[in-house]
């Protein structure tokens, strides 16, 4: 079975505004599925009060908003209360450091990676430098910019509290095995795993209790919705941890971490993404479709992300194949991450150095011609500098989803072609 390319870019209005025009900048953020905007529409509409009152539009409200948190609960293998939605992964992660720094002190060591947009090392970096806690670096390969399972395991022990990674670099493009590495570091020490997924859930979902990790972070902004992120945080190691939020909200579970209020059209269009992926679903495995969804919890299970997964990640390799082919057989640039795609850990988010121009001018050329693409350091200042890379004018990136085509992809090829050799 093919993914059916035609039915994935109907549900996507923004794709057909400018036939011509390609878009391969989302790594920086997705367009937004059509049942996300009609969800968002809805609220402003007819339903923005204040939630969970008697009253039928207050009550609406609530239940649009219970509907998103339930159903991404679900997606996730997690318990509602286990899930806070924040604006951003920037901000849940620094409101997750305020949490952990009252829990480290001079005697404790962290982990931390080069590899990392800045919003999964910067923060925590800040906190173990504030609280005197030892920082340990996990450092890429400097070619390729990969990680290394064995240098880690020398460097998690029994004074290792946490461990920060990402799930895929959204610079390298390689999705790290999560579950490997979480298994080895609780072989090794006691300490807790938080995972930064922001370049991995565009391209995956994945069931977050089978992943065994102690917390994991995403923005759907970059999955098809409103800008907002997810954030799992394990119930086992809540006591662990100093609430972030209004003193009298530290009962409920899923507001510790959440200082302010949610922002409540764009939590309840949340779920436009999940009504998005059911529709992929029965679309392609020809499911019976669920009674009238209107206000109710999305029954959208792991196993089936999975299936998804299975389609959206064989399109997927079809498209970044004969760009990393290209850019990794031109000596006139430095392709970052693996040239292929032979181990089915590779997204199609591909940055390279252009060697003979900056890569400010090579992306100009390459949007001049109708090519939505991107440059600069894409907040892994620290990776880009240790590359070798100068930061300030960083990289070119194509970042691709399963909504782009093959045509697309030759686009791209072409303007690569004439804006590297030419």
């Amino acid at each position: 079975m093919k993914l059916d390319l035609e039915f994935v870019r109907k549900q996507f209005n923004q794709l057909h505004d400018n036939p011509e025009f390609v878009f391969c900048s989302n790594a920086g953020g997705s367009y937004v599925a059509n049942p996300v905007n009609g969800l968002m529409n809805h609220y402003n509409a007819h339903t923005r009060v204040q939630p969970y009152q008697r009253y039928a539009s207050s009550n609406q409200a609530g239940e649009a908003m219970e509907r998103a948190i339930k159903g991404w609960a679900e997606v996730l293998n997690i318990s509602a209360d286990e899930l806070t939605i924040g604006p951003s992964t920037s901000m849940n992660t620094y409101v997750m450091a305020q949490a952990i720094g009252a829990d480290l002190g001079a005697a404790d060591e962290i982990v931390v990676t080069n590899q990392d947009h800045e919003a999964n090392r910067g923060v925590w970096r800040r906190k173990a430098e504030e609280k005197g806690a030892k920082i340990c670096e996990w450092k890429v390969d400097l070619e390729h910019g990969l990680l290394d399972l064995e240098q880690l395991d020398s460097l998690v022990n029994e004074k290792t509290k946490w461990v920060f990674f990402a799930h895929c670099s959204n610079v390298v493009g390689t999705s790290n095995p999560v579950s490997e590495i979480t298994q080895r570091v609780k072989q090794n020490s006691n300490a807790k795993v938080f995972v930064d997924a922001v370049a991995q859930a565009p391209h995956h979902i994945c069931d977050l209790k089978g992943l065994g990790v102690d917390g994991y972070a995403f923005s759907l902004y970059k999955v098809y919705g409103p800008h907002q992120s997810l954030m799992y945080i394990n119930r086992e190691i809540v006591s662990s941890l100093t609430p972030q939020c209004h003193y009298f909200n530290t009962g409920h579970d899923s507001k510790l971490f959440n200082p302010a209020g949610p922002q409540h059209a764009q939590v309840a269009s949340c779920a436009g993404v999940l009504d998005y992926f059911d529709a992929l679903h029965r679309h392609h495995f020809n499911d019976t479709p669920h009674a009238p969804q209107k206000m109710t919890p999305q029954r959208m299970a792991p196993q089936r992300m999975t299936q998804l997964h299975s389609l959206i990640s064989a399109h997927e390799t079809e498209l970044a194949a004969p760009i990393l082919d290209f850019l990794g057989n031109n000596d006139k640039v430095r392709l970052i991450g693996k040239n292929h795609t032979r181990d089915n850990d590779r997204v199609p988010t591909i940055a390279f150095q252009p060697l003979k121009q900056s890569a400010l001018a090579v992306s100009t050329k390459i949007q001049d011609m109708g090519i939505g693409c991107e440059s600069g350091h894409f907040y892994a200042h620290r990776l880009l500098t240790d590359l070798g890379i100068d930061a300030d004018d960083g990289v070119v990136r194509v970042s691709l989803v399963h909504y782009n085509s093959i045509e697309e992809v030759e686009k791209i090829l072409m303007a690569l072609d004439r804006a590297i050799n030419h």
